[in-house]
């Protein structure tokens, strides 16, 4: 067996990783450290030792999203010889999916399904939006959730969120609203939209037993109250596997440590690894204080405290923003070496565009003085289409290609999805959709090479009569010669295949019919905007995978003829309910790219760079709550005490364990240095100072007194 490079030189391990790798098999370890410790590493290396040991022994490498088993999966990869099939890859999310439908018939009638004898439906987070649109509209039409002020796909989404919630921590879903009711000390109308969304939660349960239909909280809660509590169903599940690793557990929520505290005794041997400052996934139901319990579990509990990827000068730099009081009796805080791994802005700048700008010379000089693109990461508090797009710009400005990750996006944000839609109105005038010249301005641009905007708005501007047309698109060659000219016959003779393609097409084809064809007949072909494009090919088989999800569902509860599904779904996706959920992250990784990522997008992904930039550092963004006025991540928590409130202290509390719990994990996660995107006013003109800014503005003001330099 070949093993790879690096395994078999224990010299490379400090002390404490070769004592828990000597470590018996037949016990359970609890290894706790900071990011950049080993952990993982070290849980890599226990996972071959197994595989070397006791071949024929499968492994349960359980984490909490599928992509956090990446590191595990690439050192098999790179490992020969080994029975890899031994190693199995899960989430509790996945087993419990799998292990409600395969005992479905156990439990189906008990727990109240109207009709047990039929296969359930399990549906993704779009269609359960769809369906639950369908009961929440009617309310609101009779003045449901009047004093809240948010778009109906967020409405939804947060709807379901407490359902989630209810599922992952362990409470009655019938307590949703008397729970967040118990902890409110506004406006007395915010209690009348609690009462609303509990009828709102209690309806869609309903609608879900009475249609055999299993949202994610069902899934969970089947499983949590019926197959786990089965003598039978538990002996099938704990005999599938002799040993487990289970990585990043603090990003579980509650139920997943309920199952392992009563599992672990199946296991000849288990590795539990626990990330002493994380806990990111707070929103999804992460609890790391319940994660806590499971060193009590185990027979050895071991940390780990050497970090093998930030500098001393960046350790520095995370010890004082993290725990100031603890490091300055250790080490001087000087200015200049603080200066050397926090870059700071030459001169104060008032705009979100200089800031850019700023950031963008930075990073050409990090480029050009050898640093990869790909050891650079920009993060934001968040990263939506505008400000990911003002980014790229600027970099490519500088010669420097980067990429943007956001794990869930609205699908309808992707350009390329919003050019086959538009295509698809122009084929639908029955869909009365409302189509904006600007929207078929963009659409022309993205979908013909070369096409710029001024050309495409000439042809949008002399083609269309879109008050009295219901032939939107009409022939190249009747406009007048002097404009045909001017948008050139390249241009026209392209704009023309494809309304020659669109007049042709048969409006009656489902969906993702539509997409393909098109897309394999016209706008993949050269002159056009998605020839040889890979990122637009991973768009067109995302919105074409939506879609399938989307009809199997739907069509399970009432068979809708094409035109009507795709008027559905097309109505789906304009809201913003139907998102893109990435589920590879970094095992695309570009080196010749600079990464574009939300902050706690980038912490959770267990990524290590160079360098890091911190955008808009003057934000609350960074550790502020996100508003979402009919959910409480922290309030439908089971450390919540019953009946407490949610008071402006609590919330001051924990915007500030945020900010160094942030602090913490991205400083864990830089080898090298931080650049700093600092401006006087935001991309919305508003004047940002939160209290990252102050943290480290009195930083600065430390190190230059403790400098001598005040």
């Amino acid at each position: 067996m070949r093993l790879p490079k690096g395994f078999n030189n224990l010299m490379q391990l400090s002390e404490e990783q070769k004592q828990i790798l000597a470590l018996p098999f037949d016990q359970t370890l609890f290894l706790h450290g900071s990011a950049g410790t080993g952990k993982t590493t070290l849980a890599g290396k226990r996972m071959l030792q197994l595989l070397r040991e006791a071949p024929d022994e499968p492994i349960l490498v359980l984490t909490p999203q599928r992509s956090l088993a990446f590191p595990y999966r690439k050192l098999l990869e790179q490992a020969e010889g080994f029975k890899s099939y031994s190693v199995n890859f899960a989430t509790m999310n996945t087993i419990a999916r799998r292990m409600v439908a395969l005992f479905w018939p156990l439990f189906s009638e008990q727990a109240g399904f109207h009709f047990p004898y039929r296969p359930p439906q399990f549906l993704t987070l779009e269609t359960a939006q769809f369906y639950l649109g369908k009961l929440i509209d009617p309310m609101l039409d009779r003045g449901a959730f009047s004093s809240v002020s948010i778009t109906r796909h967020r409405l939804y989404s947060q709807v379901l969120d407490n359902l989630n919630k209810s599922a992952v921590v362990g409470f009655p879903y019938t307590e949703i609203g008397a729970k967040l009711s118990a902890a409110w000390v506004g406006e007395s109308s915010q209690l009348n939209v609690y009462a609303d969304l509990q009828v709102a939660v209690n309806a869609f349960r309903s609608f879900c037993l009475e249609n055999n239909l299993l949202d994610f909280s069902l899934q969970v809660q089947l499983f949590r109250e019926f197959v786990w509590q089965d003598p039978l169903c538990r002996r099938y599940l704990t005999s599938q596997f002799a040993h487990l690793i289970y990585d990043n557990c603090e990003e579980d929520p509650p139920y997943v440590h309920d199952v392992l505290i009563e599992w672990l005794p199946s296991f000849k041997s288990a590795l539990i690894v626990y990330d002493n400052q994380a806990g990111y996934r707070v929103f999804l139901g992460a609890d790391p204080h319940s994660a806590w319990r499971l060193h009590e579990q185990a027979q050895h509990t071991r940390e780990l405290t050497q970090s093998f990827t930030a500098s001393q000068e960046v350790s520095l730099l995370r010890n004082y923003l993290v725990s100031p009081e603890k490091s300055a009796p250790f080490q001087p805080l000087d200015y200049a070496t603080l200066t050397k791994v926090l870059r700071i802005p030459e001169q104060p700048l008032r705009f979100y565009q200089q800031m850019l700008a700023d950031v963008a010379n930075q990073i050409q000089e990090l480029v050009a003085s050898g640093t990869k693109p790909g050891q650079i990461a920009i993060l934001a508090p968040f990263v939506n289409s505008s400000s990911g797009f003002a980014m790229q710009q600027a970099l490519s400005q500088q010669g420097i290609r980067a990429r943007i990750f956001r794990p869930s996006i609205p699908l309808i944000e992707d350009a390329v999805i919003q050019c086959f839609i538009t295509l698809g109105e122009l084929i639908h005038p029955e869909w009365h959709l409302p189509l904006a010249k600007t929207q078929l301005t963009n659409c022309l641009t993205t979908a013909i090479d070369g096409l710029d905007m001024v050309r495409a708005r000439l042809i949008v501007d002399n083609q269309l009569d879109f008050a009295t047309s219901t032939d939107l698109l009409k022939p190249f060659d009747g406009l007048p010669e002097a404009l045909q000219n001017r948008i050139t016959s390249n241009f026209g003779s392209r704009y023309e295949q494809l309304r020659l393609w669109l007049s042709q097409a048969d409006p009656q084809l489902p969906l993702d019919i539509f997409v393909s064809q098109l897309f394999g007949e016209v706008l993949s072909q050269p002159g056009f905007g998605f020839h040889q494009n890979i990122s637009a090919g991973q768009s067109t088989h995302n919105l074409m995978e939506s879609y399938r999800k989307f009809r199997l569902s739907v069509n399970m509860q009432t068979v809708r003829d094409s035109s009507q599904l795709n008027l559905d779904y097309v109505r789906t996706l304009l809201d913003g309910v139907i998102s893109a959920q990435y589920l590879s992250t970094w095992q695309n990784e570009d080196p010749g790219s600079v990464l574009i990522a939300p902050a706690l997008t980038f912490l959770v992904s267990g990524q290590t760079v160079d360098y890091q930039v911190w955008l808009s550092v003057g934000s609350s963004g960074w550790y502020e709550r996100l508003e979402q006025p009919l959910t409480h991540p922290y309030v439908l928590n089971r450390a919540w005490s019953e009946g407490k409130k949610w008071t402006s202290e609590e919330e001051n509390r924990v915007s500030n364990a945020n900010l160094e719990m942030i602090f913490s994990g991205l400083l864990s996660r830089c080898r090298k240095g931080i650049i700093l995107g600092l401006s006087e006013y935001n991309q919305a003109g508003q004047e940002e100072k939160g209290l990252l800014l102050l943290r480290l503005q009195s930083l600065l003001r430390q190190a230059l007194k403790e400098s001598g330099n005040a």
